[in-house]
């Protein structure tokens, strides 16, 4: 049985650069009432009226953030997206417009662009922004994408990294340590693919599911910022964790001037990555991969100790640790109540 031919693609030079961007923008229509000027003219416009306006940015590289022999365009353009809305909700704002620049080089096609932006728009109406201004430049050294994300936030709720305090309660909005696993497998599944493995090996991606798609497709915790919001609880610190655990603990306690301790055995590391581990010779370690793995995009925030109650009987989440004051330092605190300082690469 033969296979189905597919249609030839079409070089982007056939249609050249704004034909392309007119191609891609025609998927895309404005439905915030702070968007007042889409695609299609030299910029776009927002009036957030009273609110504060908060911006983000995210560029991912060809060969530095993704590998494209196992990562398909359409999910390039989702998570540089949801990166960049991620840290605008990381302020305790709400994303509401996104401007996109890519860089492409002539092995790229037409279809390939319309499967990139396919990847921004999913990312867009799932947390209900706009994508607002398209630019594509030509490139020589493969692949980019960066998303510029922007949004509204109020005073009295913004929330930056610096305003952690002694006691405070350390919270994690969902398990980490899945993505890198994730990336663990599909690296290890091109050595096979390319023969590294031996040859009677083939590719098998089944039964990793979860901890694909936590590196594929990660989701964001904007209906949990939301409660919050509704309940009047606004996080004294929080940061997006994309550069693992550790990091991102380290990062709020420099920022406020704090120590912080976090109990292994509170951390959330899911079922999968133990699974993946134990084939694997437990390389890396659920626990190694949780710290110091990355591209978890979950958030990472303080509460003052009197929200305990609250938490612990309304919420899904994970109280992990708690902020201590800066002599003490950070720490990892074992099951058997070992204490070892928390590091983190590049800190």
């Amino acid at each position: 049985m033969s296979e189905k031919k597919q249609p030839p693609k079409t070089p982007i030079r056939e249609l050249g650069k704004y034909e392309l961007i007119d191609r891609l923008s025609a998927r895309f229509i404005s439905s915030n009432e702070a968007t007042l000027q889409g695609v299609g003219d030299d910029a776009s416009v927002a009036c957030f009226h009273e609110a504060l306006t908060v911006s983000a940015q995210k560029m991912s590289l060809e060969g530095v953030d993704f590998d494209l022999s196992y990562f398909p365009l359409k999910f390039i353009g989702y998570k540089t997206a949801i990166h960049a809305m991620g840290q605008v909700m990381a302020m305790n704002a709400i994303p509401l417009q996104l401007l996109v620049s890519t860089g492409v080089s002539q092995r790229f096609f037409v279809e390939d662009m319309e499967e990139l932006f396919m990847g921004v728009e999913a990312a867009a109406r799932l947390y209900g922004a706009d994508v607002t201004a398209i630019d594509i430049q030509s490139s020589y050294t493969g692949l980019s994408v960066a998303v510029t994300a922007v949004g509204e936030g109020n005073a009295g709720l913004l929330t930056r990294r610096c305003g952690a305090r002694d006691t405070d309660l350390i919270c994690l909005s969902g398990s980490v340590g899945g993505a890198y696993m994730g990336l663990q497998l599909l690296q290890r599944e091109k050595r096979v693919f390319n023969g590294e493995a031996g040859k009677d090996r083939l590719p098998d991606l089944k039964g990793h599911e979860y901890i694909l798609e936590q590196y594929l497709k990660p989701v964001l915790p904007a209906a949990l910022l939301e409660n919050l919001r509704k309940d009047d609880m606004v996080p004294t610190s929080m940061c997006l964790l994309y550069n693992g655990l550790s990091n991102g603990v380290l990062s709020i306690a420099k920022a406020s001037g704090t120590g912080a301790k976090v109990y292994v055995d509170k951390i959330p590391i899911a079922r999968e990555c133990f699974e993946y581990a134990q084939a694997n010779g437990n390389d890396p370690s659920p626990l190694v991969a949780a710290l110091n793995g990355g591209d978890d995009f979950q958030m990472l925030f303080t509460l003052p100790l009197t929200c305990y109650e609250t938490l612990s009987k309304e919420y899904t989440l994970d109280i992990i640790g708690h902020i201590c004051e800066a002599p003490a330092g950070c720490t990892l605190i074992t099951p058997g109540g070992k204490s070892i300082p928390l590091e983190s690469p590049g800190m």
